[in-house]
């Protein structure tokens, strides 16, 4: 099953880029998302269209940009 990663909302659309290849986009009505669904939720689509939230890949890989981002916030200046 494809996973998808919400990019972002456009009124009452959602930008869905596929996992994998980050530059195929899929615009999608709003209304068929989980309600909880945000911007940076990984999705799975099962074979009848729904989109479930993959909350454990989700929560992990905001993890790992936290991370990324506090190590370049503490790295020292490079001259």
């Amino acid at each position: 099953m494809p996973t998808y990663t919400i990019d972002r909302f456009e009124g009452n659309k959602a930008v869905l880029l596929l996992k994998g290849n980050e530059t195929t986009e899929k615009l999608v009505d709003r209304n068929v998302l989980p309600e909880s669904a945000k911007e940076g939720d990984l999705l799975e689509t099962s074979d009848n269209g729904d989109y479930r939230i993959l909350q454990k890949q989700t929560e992990k890989r905001r993890q790992q940009a936290k991370a990324k981002l506090e190590a370049l916030k503490n790295r020292p200046n490079s001259k």
